[in-house]
C-alpha cells in the first residue's frame, strides 16, 4: 500500500537541522519511530528539554501535520555533527524506516551516529559480529569527490560503507525485468560490482517500503545500460543485504535480443545520420578495414567490463583498437599495457579503466580464438549468447 508523504525540504535557515534522535536532561537517548503518537510527542514537547546528542545544544521537538516529528536546532545553530545537506521528510522518512528494519532483523544499530575523530556522521551504523557497516541513504545529489572522501573516511576507520540512493520517480515505475536503462553519472556513483552478478545499483523507495534492485547491467553506450530490474519489499528484504538471483536461461536470451537489436541501431545510424562522412572516426576505420558498418563482425562491439570508461559506443573503440594494432602490423595477442596506453592516447579523456577494457577485449577475443581481423571464425547469435551466458551473466549457485 502506498503511503502519502510530501517530498518537502524542511527550511534549515528556518530550524536548523533535522534529526531523529535527541537526548533527555538525564542523559536518556530518544529516538522518534513511526509508533509514537503525535498525542504523547506534544505531551513531551511540553515536559521535557530535549538535547543534542553530539554538541549539548538545546533542540525543538517539532510534531507537526505535514512533516514527520522531529527534532531541530534552533536557528543558526553551530553544531558540529550537523548534517552537511538540509534534510528531506523523505529522506526522514527513509533512514527511520531504515532503522527499524535492522531492529526487527536483530540487528544491532544506531541512527544518526557521530564519529569525532572523523567528522563524519553516517544515516545508520549496523553493528554485525565482525563489522561495524555505515549506512548512506542518499536523498539530494552529490558529488563524486565528497562521496570519495566519505568513504576514504569510513575506510580509514576500518569500515565499509553502503550507499543506498533514494529510487528516482522514473525508475520506480519501469516494469520488472531485463530491459535497457539510462542511467547519469550521478547514478554510476553508486553502481557496486559483485561477483559473479556484475555491477549492481540498489535504491530505496520509502513511498512504497521497497527496495529496486538493477543488476548485471552491462553498459552499450553512453548512459545506455542492459540490465535486469528486480522490486523486493523491505519485509522481505534481509541483512547483509539480498544478492540478486541470476539470470535465467530465458533472460539471457533477451539479454542477446536487446544487445543485437541496439548494435545494429547504433551502425544503421552511424551510416545515415553521420554529418561528417569520411571524417567520422568511426567511418574512417570501416573505410580503411574495407568493412560495411552494419556488417562488422559480431565480435566488435562486446559489452565488456570497464567500457563504461569509454564515452564511446563499443563497436566504435573497439574498431579504433583493431586498427590501431593493424597499422603497426600486430596482432591481438600482442597488446600489451604500454600499447593500450598509446592507444587511448588518441581517445578523448583517456583513463586507466580504458586501458583494463582494452586488455579485457584482448583477453575475451583470444579466448575464443581471435586474433587479428581476418579470424572471422564462426561467431555468430548462439556465440553470443553462449558469451553472454558463460562470462557476462555468469551464474552462481543458490542457497
Amino acid at each position: 500500500m502506498l503511503f502519502c508523504l510530501s517530498i518537502r525540504k524542511i527550511d534549515v535557515e528556518e530550524e536548523g537541522e533535522a534529526i531523529l534522535t535527541a537526548k533527555k536532561e538525564d542523559g536518556t537517548i530518544i529516538i522518534l519511530s513511526s509508533a509514537m503518537k503525535k498525542e504523547q510527542l506534544r505531551d513531551w514537547r511540553k515536559k521535557i528539554n530535549f538535547f543534542c546528542p553530539q554538541c549539548d545544544d538545546p533542540v525543538h521537538l517539532k510534531v507537526g501535520d505535514i512533516v514527520i516529528p522531529h527534532f531541530a536546532h534552533k536557528s543558526h545553530a553551530n553544531c558540529s555533527a550537523s548534517f552537511s545537506e538540509g534534510e528531506t521528510q523523505i529522506h526522514l522518512e527513509g533512514k527511520r524506516q531504515l532503522y527499524e528494519f535492522f531492529l526487527k532483523n536483530r540487528q544491532e544499530v544506531k541512527l544518526e551516529p557521530y564519529f569525532s575523530a572523523l567528522s563524519q556522521r553516517p544515516d545508520l551504523l549496523v553493528t554485525t559480529d565482525s563489522n561495524k557497516v555505515p549506512i548512506e541513504f542518499q536523498c539530494s545529489p552529490i558529488s563524486i569527490n565528497i562521496m570519495k572522501l566519505r568513504t576514504n573516511g569510513y575506510l580509514s576507520a576500518g569500515m565499509r560503507p553502503i550507499w543506498i540512493l533514494l529510487t528516482p520517480p522514473k525508475i520506480s515505475l519501469l516494469p520488472q525485468g531485463v530491459s535497457v536503462f539510462d542511467f547519469s553519472k550521478f547514478h554510476v556513483n553508486f553502481f557496486t560490482y559483485k561477483t559473479p552478478e556484475g555491477l549492481v545499483f540498489l535504491t530505496y523507495n520509502p513511498l512504497t517500503k521497497q527496495f529496486h534492485y538493477f543488476s548485471n547491467l552491462i553498459h552499450i553506450g553512453g548512459k545506455r545500460y542492459i540490465g535486469i530490474h528486480r522490486v523486493l519489499p523491505i519485509s522481505l528484504q534481509i541483512f547483509p543485504f539480498a544478492r540478486p538471483k541470476a539470470a535465467t536461461s530465458n533472460e539471457i536470451n533477451e539479454y542477446v535480443k536487446i544487445y543485437l537489436t541496439n548494435r545494429l541501431k547504433f551502425l544503421n545510424s552511424r551510416v545515415l545520420l553521420s554529418r561528417k562522412g569520411i571524417n567520422d572516426p568511426f567511418l574512417r576505420c570501416c573505410y580503411e578495414l574495407k568493412i560495411h558498418p552494419v556488417e562488422l563482425p559480431f565480435w566488435i562491439g562486446l559489452p565488456l567490463p570497464f567500457s563504461t570508461a569509454f564515452r564511446e559506443h563499443s563497436c566504435e573503440w573497439q574498431i579504433r583498437l583493431i586498427r590501431f594494432l593493424k597499422r603497426k602490423g600486430l596482432r591481438v595477442s600482442n597488446l600489451s599495457i604500454e600499447l593500450a596506453r598509446n592507444f587511448i592516447r588518441e581517445l578523448d579523456h583517456p583513463s586507466y579503466n580504458q586501458i583494463k577494457a582494452c586488455l579485457a577485449y584482448r583477453d575475451l577475443l583470444l579466448s575464443v580464438g581471435i586474433d587479428s581481423l581476418q579470424d572471422i571464425g564462426d561467431f555468430g547469435e548462439e556465440k553470443i549468447v553462449q558469451l553472454f551466458a558463460e562470462r557476462l551473466l555468469a551464474k552462481r549457485n543458490e542457497n
